[in-house]
């Protein structure tokens, strides 16, 4: 946490001001504290890079557990919106928000070093920038899932995070629920035997934009709101206003994020990935459907597990099928074959996967003791990176060999402009 002499000048500051009340007046609970309270001095200060709907789910995470002094949004009713949630949630907790600062342009909000850590929930096409220059600025990072736009991106994120020391949570939150915890760990601890397959649920690949354009309310940013992303004019699709409460549609379009391969991939995916151990590595080999050996797109891991990208019957999932049972797992149910693995007594397990009861939590006692939350910006990379993987395929329609030591397919030029993401001028990805 980046407290440096801000939080002397803070405890300073506190300690005249209650000096010069006390024998004028009763201090308030918010100021003298309780038992588990944590002064504001104490606590590390938030901002927030992106106030939609994505954002303001996670204020609701982290509002009672940290100081929200900031945040940014092109959208100017989106943010006032959000200065209205965060005010709110303070007068409950008996405080004020009277510091909030509000920005149009992330770069202003990293510069107010008041600020800890930020909160990235901004669209795909815009993370990398994001996540690089909160950590060139000193910022801890919470980044949406998925973590990059492309592989290149994520490499680089991942850079900054490590050049500049900082601790980055991404959000595959699944990582802090025990259902899909125990999955993996019994997938892990081989109760279900040798893995035969992986079958991941997430929806389609993304789909090039062809949307009309449409006239631009005042309230929006529409430039920024592109960004280093392919220029086109405005639709509401892409940004719809504050009164539709949607999860904006700009998840389907290549430009800006990367279909539901990678929307839900991200959380479905990394499951797989935990599961299989690979979290610093990925599969070796890509196959799109086609009418022989493969009926669904199909990765191939160097230990000749294979996972397919199917829909089979159970939403968004994954199954685990081993030579000794099965394991079906998603956000609405915890399947087992042999059912008695479910109430497993996974303290005796060999290999112990790290606990997190909490997202948000796990990742402010991490800013704290500076240790690695449980889903790290490598992490939220490998597991991006499967999900582009599986795009490229589609749109490649070829079977592709993946280097994932090296990040690169082997002697294949053609698929290996893919790798990088597009990033228009003046936009840069400097670590």
């Amino acid at each position: 946490m980046n407290e440096g002499n801000r939080n002397v000048s803070r405890r300073q500051f506190i300690g005249r001001g209650l000096a010069a009340a006390v024998a004028l007046t009763i201090v308030p609970r918010h100021v003298l504290g309780g038992a588990g309270y944590v002064a504001p001095s104490d606590q590390i200060t938030l901002g927030f890079i992106g106030t939609g709907k994505q954002g303001r789910i996670l204020l609701g995470g982290f509002v009672s557990k940290a100081r929200v002094i900031a945040g940014c949004d092109v959208d100017t009713r989106k943010l006032n919106k959000f200065k209205e949630d965060v005010e709110a949630a303070a007068q409950k907790a008996g405080g004020s928000a009277s510091d909030l600062k509000l920005y149009g342009d992330f770069r202003k909000l990293l510069a107010n070093k008041e600020i800890d850590a930020v909160v990235v929930a901004t669209p795909d096409h815009w993370h990398a920038i994001n996540v690089i220059e909160a950590a060139k600025a000193g910022k801890d990072v919470y980044c949406e899932k998925p973590y990059s736009h492309s592989i290149q991106d994520g490499r680089l994120m991942v850079q900054a995070i490590e050049k500049y020391k900082r601790v980055n949570q991404t959000g595959n939150m699944q990582r802090s629920w025990k259902n899909f915890r125990n999955a993996c760990q019994l997938v892990r601890n081989g109760h279900i035997g040798d893995i035969l397959e992986v079958k991941v649920c997430c929806g389609p690949p993304p789909k090039k934009c062809d949307l009309p354009a449409e006239p631009l309310p005042g309230n929006l940013d529409w430039e920024m709101w592109i960004g280093p992303a392919e220029y086109r004019d405005f639709n509401a699709i892409l940004s719809p206003p504050l009164e539709v409460n949607i999860y904006p549609r700009w998840r389907d379009y290549k430009e800006y994020g990367n279909g539901m391969t990678a929307d839900w991939g991200a959380h479905m995916f990394d499951i797989a990935q935990w599961a299989l151990g690979m979290d610093d590595s990925g599969p070796i080999e890509i196959h799109p459907p086609d009418d022989h050996e493969h009926k669904h797109l199909t990765f191939v891991y160097a230990n000749g597990v294979k996972m397919t990208h199917e829909d089979f019957g159970r939403d968004y999932a994954v199954r685990f099928i081993g030579s000794k049972g099965m394991i079906d797992i998603s956000r609405s149910f915890f399947d087992t074959l042999p059912a008695n693995l479910k109430t497993h007594d996974f303290s005796t397990d060999p290999i112990q996967l790290p606990v997190s009861a909490d997202h948000y939590q796990n990742w402010l006692d991490c800013i704290k003791s500076r240790q690695q939350p449980i889903s790290t910006a490598e992490i939220g990379h490998r597991t991006a990176t499967v999900c582009f993987l599986a795009n490229i395929g589609y749109e490649l329609n070829r079977p592709l060999k993946w280097d994932p030591a090296k990040e690169e397919f082997p002697m294949d030029d053609d698929a290996n402009k893919h790798i990088a993401g597009y990033l228009r001028k003046p936009w840069t990805l400097k670590v």
